[in-house]
């Protein structure tokens, strides 16, 4: 259990869920789909896996404050400062070196903070066999069987032929990473049944983190190296990362990697990804109409109201309509177009 660390990268600004969601408090530190917040629930999780001063959160230095008040019990010290926002492979090379610093035989479990997974036993489980199968050079990531064909999500194929299990997980070898498909391509994916949404986690040895850069990124391992030999000179080390090239790991390491498993989780899994998420989540009345809050709904069906605020909503003779009520502001928007809210954002600041 020494060795086994947890990473939670909490750097998102959660855009899509204005007017909740803001830069300085956005939807990881908020109460979005029960009664406590998504990075709360996230910590929770981990703690039945990892001694709890084993887990780290990876953010921008701004959500320090939000980071302790959302966990009484988060040491500070576990704060990992992305100086700047430079999407998750320059966070990942910023963590591996951090966490190498403490314990350079670690394997580490990377989650985001804003995922809902509400069976966390079945999740330690699962994760627990996949630290086991961490100690072999390889990348383990989790896949969620798709329901439907969604085209907000990637998707990673694999070989079904090829199986290794550990007590009650799956692991297949990963074959390709595929981006995010049109209708008709998310359609085939669905019909073949050898592809999985990709779900972000990952589980890896820091030592195999470095050594895969080195053979399959060699221009963010050049940028792991400079940043690691100026690991103790603070300026400089942040001086040059905000330099880094900014990339997903998804395109930096993970589609070059031949040595990565994939396992088909077995628990509830929904990433949060806009406000259609929280309506999936919650519980509807007869009408289909989830809500939160002081609320009058009157002939309107498959909607969602969701208040923090004391003035009630009313809807009345619509249907598939948004209706979001909080001290920033008051979002109204049909299902259909809530990937736009991010353009509200834009807008009010020109």
């Amino acid at each position: 259990m020494k060795n086994n660390f947890a990473l939670i990268m909490a750097g998102g600004q959660g855009t899509r869920f204005w007017p909740y969601s803001t830069l300085e408090e956005p939807k990881q530190f908020l109460n979005i789909v029960d009664d406590e917040s998504l990075i709360l629930q996230t910590f929770k999780r981990l703690e039945k896996i990892v001694p709890k001063d084993n887990i780290f959160i990876v953010a921008h230095n701004r959500y320090l404050d939000a980071t302790l008040k959302a966990l009484p019990n988060f040491k500070k010290s576990n704060f990992i400062d992305e100086p700047v926002a430079r999407n998750t492979a320059p966070c990942l090379i910023l963590s591996n070196i951090f966490l190498s610093n403490i314990n350079k035989d670690a394997k580490v479990l990377v989650v985001p903070a804003d995922h809902y997974i509400p069976d966390s036993k079945i999740f330690a489980e699962q994760m627990k066999d996949a630290y086991e199968l961490a100690d072999n050079k390889n990348i383990i990531t989790f896949g969620i069987k798709p329901d439907s064909p969604h085209t907000g999500y990637g998707y990673i194929k694999f070989d079904s032929t090829n199986k290794e299990s550990i007590n009650n997980s799956d692991f297949f070898n990963a074959q390709e990473f595929k981006e995010k498909p049109d209708k008709g391509t998310a359609q085939k994916y669905l019909d073949e049944k050898n592809y999985l949404w990709n779900s972000g986690m990952f589980v890896y040895r820091l030592d195999n983190f470095k050594s895969f850069l080195q053979e399959y990124s060699n221009y963010y391992f050049e940028q792991y190296i400079k940043l690691e030999e100026s690991f103790e000179n603070k300026e400089k080390f942040y001086e040059l990362f905000g330099t880094i090239k900014p990339d997903s790991i998804d395109y930096a390491l993970m589609e070059r990697v031949k040595e990565v498993k994939i396992s088909p989780v077995q628990f509830i899994w929904n990433d949060v990804g806009s406000w259609s998420s929280v309506y999936d989540l919650k519980n509807k009345d007869e009408n289909g109409n989830a809500k939160k809050g002081k609320n009058a709904l009157i002939e309107t069906s498959n909607s969602m109201t969701f208040s923090t605020e004391n003035k009630p909503i009313a809807i009345i003779g619509l249907d598939n309509i948004v209706v979001i009520n909080t001290k920033n502001g008051i979002l109204v928007s049909h299902f259909d177009k809530l990937q736009e809210v991010k353009q509200v954002q834009n807008l009010l600041k020109d």
